[in-house]
């Protein structure tokens, strides 16, 4: 128990808070151009009520911590927002969760019939008051065929009471159900970081700690972003493991050694960290602290 927590003494790096958490808060939003181009859009599908945009974008690319920051804006501009985790639910659980959601008069584990009733005369009283609806739905490649008729119909729905109804899906999938794609206003693509982006995003963590030193070499930073292709969940995870295996040697000062040790750990058995042949350009390098790292909480 020592042991470990000397090694998290974050007095060490003088952190107030640990950089690489991977837990939501929005005042960590690393706005990247991408993810900030994303969240214009979304915010666009919000504002002018569209009927569904799609956000798509591989495992670990920041979809959900999207979602949830979506949620938090269009809760701001007045909309009743729903957010719902779409991971291994059948079509009854997911009405039962946008019942639930946007306060239908209605058991969630009543029959189907009954949630449909109970969300139908809902969205007729928001209609009445000119309430918008925004539902936000997460890993929605991972829903059964009735959760895809569920939105459908629940579009049906909201345009025979007059409802304003915006959905946004978030999704791994670059094809998309034919049931949905006349829905689909918008898609909204993400991809990892480039090798700039990636190191960008890990001085900037730093410094939103109230640390001011540098921590992490030249080569510590390409050998993450080649390591982890620029996906931002895994950039945050080796980042992490970096410095700890840097502390457990009473060091500061993250070295692509560092990293290659922590990535040993981390990585899926069967593959291998990249080879020793990193060789950034004198113009990444020259550019990389002197432009600015301070994009969190835009």
């Amino acid at each position: 128990m020592e042991e470990k927590e000397s090694v998290m003494d974050l007095g060490f790096w003088g952190f107030r808070h640990w950089p690489f958490d991977r837990s939501y808060s929005a005042d960590r939003f690393f706005a990247s151009q991408q993810h900030d181009e994303a969240m214009a859009r979304m915010l666009f599908l919000v504002e002018e009520s569209r009927r569904c945009g799609i956000l798509v974008g591989p495992s670990g690319t920041g979809k959900t911590f999207l979602l949830k920051l979506l949620q938090q804006r269009s809760e701001r501009l007045g909309r009743l927002t729903v957010r719902c985790e779409a991971t291994g639910i059948e079509g009854e659980e997911f009405i039962g969760q946008i019942a639930v959601g946007c306060n239908a008069a209605v058991d969630p584990n009543a029959t189907s019939a009954r949630i449909w009733s109970g969300l139908r005369a809902r969205f007729a009283a928001l209609a009445v008051i000119r309430q918008p609806l925004v539902i936000l739905i997460d890993h929605f490649d991972q829903v059964e065929f009735r959760c895809q008729q569920a939105v459908w119909r629940l579009n049906q729905l909201a345009d025979a009471v007059g409802l304003k109804l915006t959905v946004v899906l978030a999704t791994r999938d670059r094809t998309f159900p034919a049931v949905m794609q006349d829905l689909v206003e918008l898609r909204i693509d993400i991809a990892p970081w480039n090798a700039s982006e990636t190191a960008k995003f890990i001085d900037s963590a730093i410094e939103h700690t109230g640390c001011n030193v540098t921590l992490f070499t030249d080569d510590a930073l390409i050998a993450i972003h080649e390591v982890t292709n620029g996906v931002p969940a895994r950039v945050v995870s080796l980042s992490s493991h970096s410095l700890l295996a840097a502390r457990a040697q009473d060091q500061m000062l993250v070295t692509r050694e560092y990293v290659e040790a922590a990535a040993s750990e981390l990585l899926p058995r069967g593959e291998h960290v990249p080879a020793n042949h990193f060789s950034p350009s004198a113009q990444w390098l020259g550019k990389r602290r002197s432009e600015s790292a301070s994009s969190f909480g835009r």
